[in-house]
């Protein structure tokens, strides 16, 4: 019997402001597929909006990894028609395509925004290497001589965040019909998800070794808390609400959406264990106020069907700032509840994997991104490789 798949799928981040402003742009985007199938559809994303969306036109088209064939580009439809007109508020998916892919055959989607469109959810990704997408300035129908945006003057608010990433608008998910035996991976959790140093380096990893027979999505946010709503500080850009709401209540939403996942993987708290004394909030939640949270996540998951494993936090530094000391007890704290609790259906330890062996409250250099808290492509691939070999030699 059939079934829907994401064989991508990012959350929609909420800026509670306008990222940017889209008139006479088109924007490519290319997604690895690791599924075969008979149909395609795209889920289009205008979420966080009082306002339609209007994308004059869109197309996929499948490229294939190995030959470099490109196959027919076929047109998006939204009831029908070619005009694409997404209510506000809402994340809905186009008419289904019916054609066959295998899963050495890419997707390739053009989205074509004609009238001026305020944006104000997209997806992101640091990384660039499991999905990609630009923007140009014309018509990707009418000629193939695009001309080139420049991201601060497009995009504002994204290009003032401190690490470089890609964004795309007006699209959240791509999934496949396929009568075929493949297993869903969700990833959970905050900017060490969402970023994708780790994300990407696990689907990789995973496709290679079994090839058409899984698909990983990504249900990270980052600055995101398990226990708590995002904070709001004065003065703060969008109220904070870009760190989203507490994952145990977004869980669902974020990571069912289309199918549930066989397996999900939870990388949370490091912003539980810091961000409520950071941004001066009357309340410090406790090791078991945040385990407390994971708990509930990792309960929903189960009840719902999946097979739910934990990871410890890694180390994050702060060294040098006034509160280090107490936001690390309470990151030990935490990890060590893990460590001696029986939760969900596995846990790892990627503190041990990452920590540094000399200093066990630092990650280990060039692990990370410089800042002691993001793991880089090394510190990324080390942490899925310890998570393939330890929970997913099978799927």
């Amino acid at each position: 019997m059939g079934k829907w798949l994401p064989s991508w799928q990012y959350v929609p981040i909420d800026y509670n402001q306008q990222v940017g402003v889209f008139e006479n742009i088109t924007q490519k985007s290319l997604f690895t597929n690791n599924l075969s199938g008979e149909k395609i559809r795209v889920r289009l994303n205008n979420l966080y909006s009082d306002a339609p969306m209007h994308i004059r036109h869109g197309a996929i088209a499948l490229r294939n990894r190995v030959t470099g064939r490109l196959s027919e580009r076929m047109a998006l439809k939204l009831n029908g028609e070619e005009n694409l007109v997404i209510p506000a508020g809402s994340a809905v998916y186009s008419d289904e395509i019916s054609y066959p892919l295998s899963w050495q055959e890419d997707f390739i989607l053009w989205l074509y925004f004609e009238e001026k469109t305020v944006i104000r959810s997209v997806c992101t990704t640091s990384t660039w290497r499991s999905w990609q997408s630009v923007q140009f300035t014309g018509n990707f129908y009418e000629t193939e001589a695009l001309g080139f945006t420049v991201k601060p003057q497009l995009v504002p608010v994204l290009a003032m965040d401190p690490y470089p990433n890609q964004f795309a608008a007006g699209v959240c998910e791509i999934s496949v019909y396929t009568q075929e035996d493949s297993r869903l991976i969700g990833l959970f959790g905050d900017s060490i998800t969402h970023m994708s140093y780790f994300s990407d380096p696990l689907a990789a990893i995973l496709y290679e070794r079994f090839p058409g027979k899984c698909a990983v999505i990504n249900g990270g946010i980052s600055g995101n808390r398990i226990q708590k709503t995002h904070p709001s500080p004065k003065g703060f850009p969008g109220e904070g609400h870009q760190f989203g709401i507490a994952g145990k209540d977004r869980f669902r939403a974020d990571l069912y959406s289309c199918a549930p996942p066989d397996a999900v993987f939870i990388l949370e708290g490091v912003n539980d264990c810091s961000h409520s004394i950071v941004f001066g909030e009357p309340e410090v939640p406790t090791a078991e106020d945040i385990f407390e949270a994971l708990l509930d996540v990792v309960r929903q998951g189960q009840r719902l069907g999946s097979r739910v494993y934990v990871s410890t936090i890694t180390p994050f530094g702060a060294f040098g700032d006034a509160w280090r000391e107490q936001v690390e007890g309470i990151r030990c704290a935490y990890n060590d509840l893990i460590r001696r609790g029986k939760i969900g259906d596995g846990w790892i330890d990627l503190d041990a994997v990452l920590r540094d062996p000399d200093d066990p409250h630092r990650m280990q250099e060039g692990m990370h991104l410089g800042d002691g808290v993001h793991p880089n492509w090394a510190g990324g691939t080390k942490m899925a490789k310890a998570v393939v070999a330890q929970l997913f030699q099978t799927l």
